[in-house]
């Protein structure tokens, strides 16, 4: 590693091009500058101007040490930064990735790349020392609302999940994240503390509703007629990658085959592995070197249809054994749950009679109710 020669932090300001508004930061200084997220000075002189500006990527080496000691920093001087409209349609992959060009020796997913995958935390704390565990993945499916698997929030624990989450280990990320504590879980009424019995879905109540915007979009929902067998779809989460033994810095994309309940049950004893389904579970197997393994739970598979857009296939709810490639790993079929989701977020906003802003097409909002607001395919 290399060392900060200079200790002195400084007091930024950046400045938005297009509303004049003035953003404060905080820099650690270095030799000739400060470091500055690497979006913001791409080439390490300020008169080049920010990447947000140029709607061009940047190069990034995950794990590269510099002076810094972040490979998403540089040494820089000053920046400003620019907006540009968004899509808020659900199911919209920033299929380039936003801001950067990640260079590593591994694929992983670009930046921004699945908007919709959450990171779920649980918090715990001991006097004045309160933290943050990373225990799975989610969807974000509605401003309120993310979906996860049942098994990964216990009732009595706290939990908050993270939008818009790419590098664990860096704050130096173009857009920011949004943490927003979860305030109730309400599980299906047949799920069980495992995941073994089959329905192992829940829905996360948020304390306060999500933010849309470039880097944090929702996934559409299917029907419950959507089958995915002999599907290539993605699954996205920051569980432990089977090529490293370790869990990721940067969010994983793992490319998966679907299959259907029928198959993976004559799959898994061709293998030596005595696996009984339930009815509402498919498993997906490995088409490259990626696969679902411990920590993905709740973690989506990602469908993409014929319009470009992708549905909410399945969520990571087991694994046999994820470092046999071969063997195929299990996931909630979401299209057999799709009316429970639907139904109870309808109840719930049917019972604290709340009304929600819609985006129309010209960037104007409009007050809807709870019967127009579900997330549909």
């Amino acid at each position: 590693m290399y060392l900060r020669s200079v200790v002195v932090l400084l007091i930024a300001v950046l400045v938005n091009a297009e509303s004049n508004v003035v953003l404060n930061g905080t820099y650690e200084a270095c030799d000739g500058g400060f470091c500055m997220p690497k979006h913001l000075c791409p080439t390490g002189k300020a008169d080049d101007g920010p990447i947000l500006e140029q709607n061009r990527l940047v190069t990034v080496r995950v794990g590269e040490e510099n002076e810094c000691g972040d490979f998403m920093k540089i040494c820089c001087k000053k920046s400003e930064r620019k907006t540009r409209e968004i899509n808020y349609k659900c199911g919209i992959s920033n299929s380039e990735g936003l801001v950067y060009n990640v260079e590593s020796e591994l694929d992983y997913a670009k930046y921004a790349e699945f908007p919709w995958t959450v990171a779920i935390f649980e918090k715990t704390s001991s006097r004045n020392n309160p933290k943050l565990t990373f225990v799975g993945g989610g969807s974000l499916i509605h401003p309120k609302f993310v979906v996860t698997t049942a098994h990964k929030l216990e009732k009595a624990h706290q939990y908050s999940a993270r939008f818009g989450e790419w590098n664990m280990n860096s704050d130096a990320e173009a857009y920011p994240t949004q943490d927003i504590e979860i305030e109730e879980i309400i599980r299906h009424p047949s799920s069980q503390e495992s995941a073994d019995d089959g329905n192992d879905i829940a829905l996360a109540v948020l304390e306060e509703n999500v933010i849309y915007s470039e880097h944090i979009r929702p996934l559409c929902l299917p029907s419950s007629q959507d089958v995915f067998e002999n599907r290539r779809c993605i699954a996205s989460g920051w569980g432990v990658d089977v090529r490293t033994g370790q869990p990721p810095t940067v969010m994983k994309r793992m490319v998966l085959n679907a299959m259907s309940r029928k198959r993976c049950q004559s799959v898994f004893p061709e293998l030596g592995v005595p696996v009984v389904m339930h009815r509402t579970e498919i498993c997906a197997g490995a088409v490259e070197d990626q696969n679902t393994c411990f920590n993905d739970g709740g973690s989506p598979l990602a469908c993409q249809r014929d319009d470009g857009s992708f549905l909410l296939a399945g969520m990571s709810s087991w694994v046999v054994n994820c470092d046999r490639l071969e063997t195929p790993t299990g996931f909630v079929n979401v299209a057999k749950l799709a009316c429970w989701i639907n139904d109870t977020i309808d109840a719930y906003e049917e019972s604290r009679e709340k009304i929600y802003p819609i985006l129309l097409d010209d960037n104007r909002f409009r007050f809807a109710t709870h019967q127009e607001k579900r997330i549909k395919p």
